[in-house]
């Protein structure tokens, strides 16, 4: 769906999803290549459970809470990083179908968080446990930098989920996954509500 407000995208929501999909892709080949290389498997820590799928929804509780703050606020630099998200992101997502934005969301959910916390995380945390966390987290706000602020936005946002593995006894992938696609959806929806609202 097109809004006048906003120009017309250079890109389609089908070249839009496929450019993602390429670069999730990636993340995904070299989380397995990686893991190969120094012998960690980046599923190891992954499977089914349903305790710990309710908790990926609940963990999603706090990084709303946050994107509520951010949607919310008046500070003039998180307007302008919603400014800037809205002219970059908007007129592609103001095109895209829910079914578009669900699958964006589960492969960024997947992908991502089998790289940064199923392969990097455990790879520098090897070394240094600290590190890893810190060097994953930030390496996440870095592959996220649309803009700088949104890239601490998101750096914070890998601390957050990799504390969700580093901080369990029984780490399960699985929640940090839900967690981050559950949250990429309702951002999405969010900023879409926001431009046509707008």
């Amino acid at each position: 769906m097109n809004d006048p407000d906003f120009p017309k995208s250079d890109m389609t929501p089908q070249q839009f999803l496929n450019s993602a999909g390429i670069f999730e892709g990636i993340l995904l080949a070299v989380a397995f290549v990686g893991g190969w290389l120094t012998g960690i498997n980046p599923t190891a820590q992954l499977r089914w459970s349903n305790p710990d799928f309710l908790l990926g929804l609940l963990a999603t509780l706090p990084m709303l809470a946050v994107l509520a703050v951010c949607m919310l606020s008046t500070i003039p630099a998180l307007l302008q990083m919603r400014q800037l998200l809205k002219e970059m992101l908007g007129p592609v997502l103001l095109q895209c179908r829910l079914h578009d934005l669900l699958l964006l969301s589960l492969l960024a959910g997947i992908c991502e968080e089998v790289f940064f916390r199923g392969f990097l995380f455990p790879w520098i945390a090897s070394g240094n446990h600290f590190l890893g966390i810190m060097l994953s987290s930030l390496l996440f706000g870095l592959a996220h930098a649309l803009t700088p602020g949104y890239a601490v936005f998101a750096a914070f946002l890998g601390l957050y989920l990799t504390g969700l593995l580093a901080a369990d006894a029984t780490p399960n992938l699985l929640i940090p996954i839900v967690a981050h696609t559950l949250y990429d959806l309702i951002a999405f929806a969010a900023l879409l509500f926001d431009l046509r609202r707008r």
